[in-house]
């Protein structure tokens, strides 16, 4: 099932022929594909895009959340009505069809999800604080859905992907860049990524993995040994600093357990 609402790199406008295309590109190569144009930025079109796939395919056992927007704009210059308009799409869109898809999921014990975040989101970028901020969010939804999942048997991942689309020139004004990245980071190559996490022999979850131009990494957040004090000052922290920046020996924290 294909969805697309078909706005323009920015959210705006609708084009149900965008979603129509790649369904049949993937017919043209003797796969089985039907596109859909629901809005998945609202609950209504989560519902309407799970049950038309659970009407036509009979079961959902993948969700891919790709659904994203773009621009560029200095934080100074963002409103919350600008941050809202981002985290509708690439917060609101997971969140609208994991909600219509999870009982379905949970019924029969059996389902994978895989979001989409950036290293804009991750790490950072100029003019991009609305983006960032829902990018950045959709690692904490996956933490939760990883965790309330795994009791029911469904797995949660998330990749960053690089790959060469209509949206990097709305976000990047240099040239040169663009004209690189075009030739290097081909949207093809990060589709092995998503195949793998699907793939019935991949039983990873809770995992961020950055994929580009033929590589695949495991992104993680890590907390250094740091520095103990049980009197702890704020001279004690300026005195012992280094060893409070220092990952050296780091340790990978799991989810929290209340008591």
């Amino acid at each position: 099932m294909v969805n697309d609402l078909g706005t323009n790199v920015s959210g705006f406008g609708k084009d149900s022929g965008i979603a129509e295309e790649v369904a049949d590109l993937i017919r043209s190569r003797g796969g089985e594909a039907t596109a859909n144009d629901s809005d998945v930025s609202t609950p209504q079109g989560g519902r309407d895009l799970i049950g038309r796939t659970i009407k036509h395919f009979g079961r959902i056992d993948l969700l891919v959340n790709n659904a994203g927007i773009c621009g560029s704009k200095p934080f100074k210059d963002a409103t919350l009505d600008d941050f809202d308009h981002y985290w509708r799409v690439h917060l609101g869109g997971p969140v609208n069809t994991v909600k219509a898809a999870w009982p379905h999921m949970v019924a029969q014990r059996h389902g994978k999800i895989i979001l989409t975040t950036s290293v804009v989101g991750l790490f950072g970028m100029r003019g991009q604080a609305t983006y960032a901020a829902a990018k950045s969010a959709v690692v904490g939804l996956m933490r939760i859905l990883a965790i309330e999942g795994a009791e029911h048997g469904i797995l949660v991942n998330t990749i960053s992907p690089n790959g060469y689309t209509r949206m990097h020139p709305a976000a990047v004004a240099d040239p040169a860049w663009l004209k690189q990245s075009e030739a290097t980071m081909p949207v093809e190559a990060v589709a092995p990524a998503i195949v793998w996490l699907a793939s019935d022999g991949c039983l990873e979850t809770n995992r961020i993995y950055n994929v580009e131009a033929g590589a695949i990494q495991r992104i993680a957040i890590v907390m250094g040994p740091g520095f103990y004090d049980p009197y702890l000052t704020p001279e004690s922290i300026a005195e012992n600093y280094a060893k409070v920046e220092s990952i050296e020996g780091f340790s990978e924290p799991g989810p929290f357990e209340p008591g």
